[in-house]
């Protein structure tokens, strides 16, 4: 059976009907890609729904209760500001670091745990891979050929929830290591490192660019970090 990555999502959201939940979780516990998306999705679920929600201000919630005269339409606004906070909630949590850094722990060992790596362009050349970033609309900054005794050896783009990240492959020997452009706002005010089952992720802003760096080795990601600020400057 081929995988359909949608329909593992609507089985994890209890989306699918009958026939086709039992279908897909037949897959899912046959295909190993499947079912580690499953399980990535089901983790992902648990910690956005620990999330606290925003509380409003003293301000906020007395421009509320002025706004719901007359009585008859308090229902309506109570439903709106209900939603108007929970699309505040989403955003907030789509773009915590926390967030970001479990994604993108996840694609890393995902692509790097096939047999052969899922690149959609091979190169060693920061300058061609740059141009093929833009090329798909990615304008990010300048990478460095290797750092660590790790190389540059193609790239290609993972979807994350509703974002399109450039995600640039690294190795040397068995080491490996990922450099993530990401687009779009992340709650970001300094760098943040954490780790996820043993692998070491670093959020920074690179101008305009999130950057992730994410591998095994933590003295890997320190020494691309180090690789990055110097390429940067440069260019400037």
């Amino acid at each position: 059976m081929t995988c359909e990555p949608e329909k593992v999502t609507a089985f994890v959201d209890g989306a699918l009907d009958v026939q086709e939940t039992v279908r897909i979780e037949l897959h899912v516990q046959a295909c190993t890609e499947c079912h580690a998306q499953a399980d990535f999705e089901r983790s992902l679920r648990r910690r956005l729904s620990a999330l606290r929600a925003p509380v409003p201000g003293e301000l906020l919630e007395a421009r509320v209760r002025r706004a719901v005269h007359p009585v008859r339409r308090a229902r309506p606004l109570r439903w709106a500001a209900a939603a108007a906070a929970a699309v505040l909630l989403a955003l907030w949590a789509h773009g915590a670091p926390a967030v970001v850094a479990t994604q993108l722990a996840w694609d890393h060992g995902h692509c790097f745990g096939k047999q052969t790596l899922p690149a959609k362009v091979w190169t060693a050349d920061p300058g061609y891979l740059a141009a093929w970033l833009e090329k798909e609309g990615t304008l990010g900054p300048s990478l460095p050929e290797s750092a660590a005794g790790l190389e540059m050896v193609g790239a290609r783009y993972c979807a994350l929830m509703d974002r399109r990240v450039a995600h640039v492959y690294y190795t040397g020997g068995d080491q490996r290591l990922s450099v993530f452009l990401v687009p779009g706002w992340v709650r970001l005010d300094r760098p943040r490192q954490t780790t996820r089952g043993g692998t070491t992720v670093r959020l920074l802003r690179a101008g305009d660019t999130t950057v992730g760096l994410v591998s095994e080795r933590p003295e890997a990601v320190e020494a691309f970090e180090r690789a990055l600020t110097i390429t940067v400057a440069e260019k400037q």
